[in-house]
Parts: structure tokens; C-alpha cells; sequence
């Protein structure tokens, strides 16, 4: 260390931007040309991992700055996840529902919850915006500190691929990990399948194994092969779900059609039949594996039970949109092939009408899954409209031709770049009994063309095309 050994800190970042007198701030040799920025706003300590000359206050050399911002942050915050029972929920998809389940079964059970996801931030009756499904560091252990203060005991997290890789849930002390699946996305940031793959594992084989909880669980998906690659053992106890086989908790009995579900499940030997207004097998996978988790947290099985049936529904996950022409209409997040094959798999076979799906595919982001989505798209649904997400840096109409790479001669679509139009088109050609859905931003509210963020959101679109179409 370098200089003053008694600074007084007064909040932790590594973002220049937010940097306010006092400040510890966190830097790696990436990251060396905000360190003057930094130092000019009045941080009085650096961490970093390298040598420099900036003459901060006080300098500490680390080998690794994100593990030694977890910490520390954890630290300065009183190790809040050491008095709370923390879940962390991890996989390609599922995430936010299981946490809207767990969540109502915690309500079910009269235990005050708190929720850190894709969708808002919520506790003590409050949602803040989410920026990230995983907020960094800092902002996560401040977020555990004020839902501790709040009298939150039981907190639920979304822990997404890129949080595991940055080290984001270094410190935080789990009581359980759940795994729900592993398919193709965010492979434009980790490279391949295997290294996306070692992220996910992480959550169990990294943080779930040294949490110094005295109890701790491993909820898993055993309808995935990847959960055979898990390395999980004493001290963690695995339970395990399944829509196909045996299993902790599975399906005796399922039954759907496009206004829910109708479940009976064996949850550790024991029967229970259970109504959802949710659809879709991937929603039963869902249920279970929240159902175990009411097994973990000695829950009992009527109010898993009331929990799980007193979910109405999940913003932008097959979210209903109300409608007096006799339409079924979704709104939903899938941005991945596998969500979006899914989806329309469900769909069509609940369908007594058309099929008809809008989507795009962000800018940006991974290139390889644009034509699989077209493929799969243009199998599935009757009619495809191939429209603009969030195209941010690129052009449209570029990452409209990726799409259209994998349509393999499917002439049963239209291309309409401007969202709101290819929603408006949508709905004027619906008829009664058609399936419609609206798939790729799910619950946002905006839409990020060029480096402009504009209010968008999808449902309201719909209601209001609605209108316009009446």
C-alpha cells in the first residue's frame, strides 16, 4: 500500500462517472485513463491492479480488482447477505419467473421478500428500474443492505452469465443456487458454448461452495445434460427437478391449453395438484423447481401451493394482452432461439387459428443466432414479421437480411422495420381464434435506435393498435 492508511471512505465505485468526494475507487489497467477523472472528483483511495503515477491519497495493488471490490464492498456494508437467506437463479432462461414464484410463495407464507432481477429491483414495497438483471458489486451489497434494513430476511436474485464472469456476486453468502437451463446466447461476450457454460457453473462451484451458510442447496434442472457436469457435493445438498423422469419434484400429471395450466406434481414423494394461469411445459419446469424451493426454506406445501397459484402472470413472459376481438395475444422477452422455439412451439400447439409472431433481433449483440431465429420463425408460425428490436449501433436493415439468411425459402413473411408498424400490421390481420405474438423485448419500455433511447413498450403498442384497428 501506498500513502494514507487511514483514509475515511465514503462510498465504493469503479465508475468515474459516479465518483464523489471520499470515494474508494476501483481501477484495472484497462481502465488507467479515468484514474485522473477519478482523483479530480475527490476519490481518496485507488485499487487497482497495476503500478501508476496518478497520485492518489492512498494506492493498494491487487492481483484481482473485481474479487477485491466484492469484498470490500461486502465489508463496507456489513456483510448483509450473511444475515439474510439469499437465492441466486441462474441459466439461460426461466430466471425472472422463478423469482416472481418465489416471491409469491414468500408472500404466501408471510415472509417479507426481496427480488433483484431483469425486470426492477423490489422490496418493502418498493421496484426500482433494474439497469442490470445483476447490478455490479457495490450497488448489489447496497441493495442487500437496505432490504436488511427494511426487515427483508429472504432475498432472490437473478445471476446472469455475464455478473458470474465479472465477479459481480463476489461476497454475497448463498444459501441456495438454482439452475435452470443452458442454451445458445451471449456467446458475442464469452466467446463459445464452453466458456458460457463455465460461467453458469460457477454460480455452484464457485460462490455456493465457500458461502459459509451452515444449510445449503442446489436446486437443477436434471431434464439438462449440462447439470451432469455440475462438480456439486458435500456440503451442498442437490435436489432435483424434472418434466420428463423422477426427480425431487415432477410431473404426475399435465395438463394445458392457452389459458394455463392444470399440474400434478410429486415434490419430494408427496402429491400436490396445483392451477396456473401460466403456459407452457418451460412454465411447469419453472413452477418445480419453485416449489423445491419451498421445500428448502421449510415452506409449507399449502402455502407453495397458494404461492404458485396466486401468480397471475410476469411482465413480457407470455404476458396476456386483454382484447375483445377473440385474439390470444403474448407478449414475450424470447430473444434467444431457444425461448423464441419454445414459445412457438406452445403456441402452435394450443392454436385453433393462425399463428402469427413479430420480432427483430438486437444490434450489437450475437450475430450466429439472427438466421437460427429466422429458421425457426419460419417453421413454426403461419405468418412472420420480421421487424427492428433494439438495433442500437447497426443498421436495420442489416440485422433484417441476418434473419432472413434463415428463412430457407419461407415466403410466409413481411418485413416491416419500424416496430410500431409491424405491431399495427400484426394486429389489423389477426382474426378470431389466431394466435398473436410480439416477441424480443418483453417487459421494456424502450427502444435503443443509434445511441438514442426512445419510450417504447410492446403491450402499449398493442393496446393501442387495438384501438386503431377496432
Amino acid at each position: 500500500m501506498k500513502g494514507n492508511k487511514d483514509a475515511d471512505i465514503t462510498d465504493l465505485t469503479k465508475d468515474s462517472r459516479m465518483v464523489k468526494e471520499g470515494d474508494l475507487f476501483f481501477a484495472t489497467s484497462k481502465s488507467g485513463a479515468y484514474l485522473q477523472d477519478a482523483l479530480a472528483k475527490g476519490a481518496k483511495a485507488l485499487i487497482t491492479d497495476h503500478e501508476t503515477d496518478v497520485p492518489f491519497p492512498s494506492i493498494v495493488v491487487v492481483d484481482d480488482v473485481a474479487r477485491a471490490m466484492g469484498r470490500m464492498a461486502s465489508k463496507f456494508n456489513g456483510y448483509p447477505s450473511k444475515h439474510m437467506h439469499v437465492t441466486g437463479i441462474t441459466g439461460t432462461n426461466g430466471k425472472t419467473t422463478i423469482t416472481y414464484l418465489i416471491e409469491s410463495i414468500l408472500k404466501s407464507a408471510r415472509k417479507q421478500a426481496g427480488v433483484i432481477g431483469t425486470i426492477s429491483y423490489r422490496y418493502d414495497a418498493k421496484a426500482l428500474k433494474a439497469d442490470n438483471t445483476t447490478p455490479g458489486a457495490a450497488e448489489t451489497q447496497r441493495l442487500l443492505k437496505d432490504m436488511l434494513a427494511s426487515n427483508v430476511k429472504y432475498v432472490a436474485m437473478e445471476v446472469s452469465s455475464h455478473a458470474l464472469d465479472q465477479r459481480r456476486v463476489e461476497a454475497i453468502e448463498f444459501d441456495v443456487g438454482i439452475f435452470t437451463n443452458l442454451t445458445h446466447d451471449h456467446l458475442d461476450y464469452h466467446g463459445d458454448f464452453e466458456h458460457y457454460k463455465a460461467a453458469k457453473k460457477s454460480l455452484f462451484e464457485d460462490y455456493l461452495k465457500v458461502s459459509s451458510k451452515e444449510k445449503k442447496f442446489a436446486i437443477l434442472n436434471i431434464d439438462d445434460p449440462v447439470t451432469r457436469e455440475f462438480a456439486i457435493g458435500a456440503p451442498i445438498e442437490t435436489l432435483s427437478y424434472s418434466i420428463r423422469g423422477y426427480a425431487d419434484a415432477h410431473l404426475l400429471r399435465y395438463g394445458e391449453d392457452i389459458n394455463g395450466l392444470t399440474l400434478e406434481i410429486a415434490l419430494m414423494d408427496k402429491k400436490m395438484s396445483l392451477v396456473s394461469p401460466l403456459i407452457g411445459a418451460f412454465n411447469a419446469s419453472n413452477i418445480l423447481a419453485s416449489a423445491l424451493y419451498g421445500i428448502a426454506t421449510h415452506t409449507p406445501s399449502d402455502k407453495i401451493r397458494e404461492g404458485i397459484e396466486g401468480l397471475k402472470g410476469v411482465p413480457g413472459r407470455l404476458e396476456r394482452v386483454g382484447n375483445d376481438r377473440g385474439i390470444s395475444i403474448f407478449v414475450d422477452y424470447a430473444h434467444t432461439p431457444d425461448a423464441l422455439q419454445n414459445v412457438l412451439l406452445l403456441l402452435n400447439r394450443l392454436k385453433t387459428g393462425r399463428l402469427i409472431v413479430v420480432f427483430g433481433c438486437g444490434g450489437d449483440r450475437d450475430t450466429a443466432k439472427r438466421p437460427i431465429m429466422g429458421g425457426i420463425a419460419s417453421r413454426l408460425a403461419d405468418l412472420t414479421i420480421i421487424t427492428s428490436d433494439n438495433p442500437r449501433s447497426e443498421n436495420p436493415a442489416r440485422i433484417i437480411d441476418d434473419i432472413k439468411k434463415g428463412l430457407n425459402g419461407n415466403t410466409s413473411y413481411r418485413i416491416i422495420e419500424n416496430r410500431k408498424d409491424a405491431i399495427l400490421d400484426a394486429v389489423r390481420l389477426a382474426r378470431d381464434n389466431d394466435v398473436l405474438l410480439v416477441a424480443g423485448k418483453g417487459h421494456e419500455d424502450y427502444q435503443i435506435i443509434g445511441s438514442n433511447t426512445y419510450h417504447f413498450s410492446d403491450r402499449e403498442t398493442i393496446e393501442e393498435s387495438l384501438h386503431v384497428a377496432a
